[in-house]
């Protein structure tokens, strides 16, 4: 599709859309992971992270664990979850997954009680992605003040004086350019000015203001699996990816919350270093049809 610059339609951000199929990424399909010679995280070793503040326990033990960071960014601020006592596990196989997000919210009431700007609910997997535990587990962090991404959009709904995201996401359904699938309550877009190439959202069809108020989380949950399982199996199970939920505090009525999944198949330059302006290598709307194609191609092997 050639070059081309778009604006983040919540943001302003610009991005510079330089499609070449040769600078296309193509992740490693094996990651080579170094394994630390005693996961911390798995069950039986308990006894080397500090004590756990909640556990979801299922029949034959805990199925969620949540602990304050060893090394925080704030103390005492910072939690890590781990999500699945399977060392194997991702968002795609957890199978307690509605549990998993029923403590993202959880611990994010936890914070906002205590009165906090904003709480930062992500989760990095593999090394790419900046995770140093190959485990699968989450983080969670409380913040005296409001990032920058949240700011720049609450800037816009105030001058807009609009669901900005909402009536993005009509334009969207109506064009069906980037959306990947949708279900009863949600939608899985291909982001329209992506940060990375194959970014996709998952944005609510109504509006909810803050995560912690969603409570459609099997639906929710069904569309993560599916959403990762696609970019895995287009790009090797050893992908590495960011999710982050973009949330505004409970009080804050003007704004939408929506899901980011990041694959971290390409890496900053000096360009986006100085400038801070993105260069994304694969357009929207190519990668959408790549995924299509293999979800589609997903069914006619099932008939």
């Amino acid at each position: 599709m050639g070059f081309f610059i778009r604006e983040d339609p919540l943001t302003g951000d610009r991005r510079i859309i330089a499609s070449v199929r040769s600078r296309r990424p193509h992740l490693i399909r094996d990651l080579v992971r170094e394994e630390p010679l005693q996961c911390p995280f798995c069950p039986g070793n308990e006894t080397l992270t500090p004590r756990e503040l909640i556990a979801v326990e299922g029949k034959s033990g805990w199925l969620v664990r949540v602990i304050p960071n060893k090394f925080p960014a704030i103390p005492h601020m910072h939690d890590v979850i781990v999500d699945s006592p399977l060392h194997e596990d991702d968002i795609d196989t957890i199978s307690h997954l509605e549990d998993l997000l029923k403590v993202y919210q959880q611990r994010m009431v936890y914070y906002y009680n205590k009165r906090v700007k904003y709480v930062a609910v992500f989760r990095n997997r593999g090394r790419e992605a900046g995770a140093s535990i190959p485990h699968p587990h989450s983080q969670v962090l409380a913040l005296p003040f409001h990032p920058n991404r949240f700011l720049k959009e609450k800037e816009r709904y105030k001058v807009q004086r609009k669901d900005i995201l909402g009536e993005f996401l009509e334009k969207e359904l109506q064009l069906q350019e980037r959306v990947f699938t949708a279900s009863t309550n949600f939608v899985v877009l291909m982001a329209y000015a992506p940060v990375v190439p194959y970014e996709l959202w998952i944005v609510p069809k109504v509006k909810v203001n803050s995560f912690v108020s969603e409570t459609r989380l099997d639906e929710l949950a069904d569309l993560l699996r599916n959403s990762v399982s696609t970019l895995k199996e287009f790009f090797g199970k050893g992908l590495s990816y960011n999710i982050t939920f973009q949330s505004a505090p409970p009080w804050d009525r003007d704004y939408r919350y929506y899901i980011r999944i990041l694959p971290r198949v390409s890496t900053f330059g000096g360009f986006e270093l100085e400038t801070e302006n993105i260069i994304v290598s694969v357009a929207p709307e190519e990668a959408i049809m790549e995924l299509r194609t293999l979800k589609y191609s997903r069914r006619t092997d099932i008939k």
